[in-house]
């Protein structure tokens, strides 16, 4: 106790200094409305720093799960589309009340690996069997085609990006029916795909879109593959050699959809049946 009345004595000049800044301060900020209005507009900063600073900070680490949210909801958007449905029966009055059904189902995932350098580049996905995905399931991003899955397990797959020597899929100009087929040449690099087998009589311009035919039964028909950007005839036919600009940036992927057909076992067995 001594010690304590001690130590108080040494230090009683300062704590009677900091008492009279004390009612300085409260006398200056309760009469004077400028010095009180500077206070509170200061402490307003500081606070505000303060809430951005924090603010910040969580919208950072809510990033990811903002971003699931998002491809979910897209998931379902494109669930959605006309294209995913397909009619099991009409009306015979009304022709506008025809019944359908949903064709196609959207699952959100994220890209892990992706190449672009090589003859044969392919996708690595954070999904598999454990999210009901399987072979030969159309890959999408919200801009447009991206592959189809080939290897799944339990909980990765990979597919064959559009940028791989081995790829053939039905394609054809949007709001037409003359279809063609899309492949990549190795030559023409990242983000240009090939187009042949439309006839020279159908008339195609530069600008005009790609989009799925549908016939695969991998894709609904009318996913964006690109516009031409070249075209030109094929040696030794008579049909068109488009060369398609993606709309897809392969150097950027990140948030893909892939796509379960559920007829898709349906077509194939009827389409395998031998004439």
């Amino acid at each position: 106790m001594k010690n304590l009345f001690l130590f108080f004595n040494i230090i009683k000049f300062f704590l009677f200094f900091i008492v009279l800044q004390l009612i300085v301060f409260n006398v200056v900020v309760a009469k004077t409305d400028y010095q009180q209005s500077g206070i509170l507009n200061s402490s307003a900063k500081v606070s505000g720093w303060f809430y951005t600073l924090k603010n910040q900070f969580s919208s950072y680490w809510n990033l990811r799960n903002e971003n699931n949210i998002l491809a979910t909801q897209n998931a379902q958007l494109k669930q959605e589309s006309f294209h995913n449905y397909t009619i099991v029966s009409s009306n015979s009055i009304k022709v506008i009340d025809d019944i359908y059904k949903k064709q196609y189902l959207f699952q959100p995932a994220v890209v892990i690996n992706n190449t672009t350098n090589k003859k044969k580049n392919t996708i690595t996905m954070d999904v598999g069997r454990n999210k009901g995905i399987r072979p030969e399931m159309g890959v999408v991003s919200s801009k447009g085609i991206i592959g189809f899955t080939r290897n799944v397990s339990g909980h990765f797959s990979t597919a064959m990006s559009l940028l791989n020597t081995e790829l053939n899929l039905p394609v054809i100009p949007k709001g037409d029916s003359c279809q063609g087929t899309l492949f990549w040449d190795f030559n023409d690099g990242v983000n240009v795909v090939s187009v042949k087998g439309i006839p020279v009589y159908y008339k195609l311009e530069v600008g005009d879109t790609i989009v799925t035919q549908g016939g695969a039964g991998i894709f609904p028909k009318g996913e964006t593959v690109g516009v031409i950007e070249k075209k030109q005839k094929q040696i030794g036919s008579n049909n068109w050699l488009l060369k398609v600009k993606t709309s897809v940036d392969f150097n950027v992927i990140n948030h893909v959809f892939l796509i379960e057909n559920l007829y898709k076992e349906e077509l194939d067995s009827i389409q395998n049946i031998l004439p």
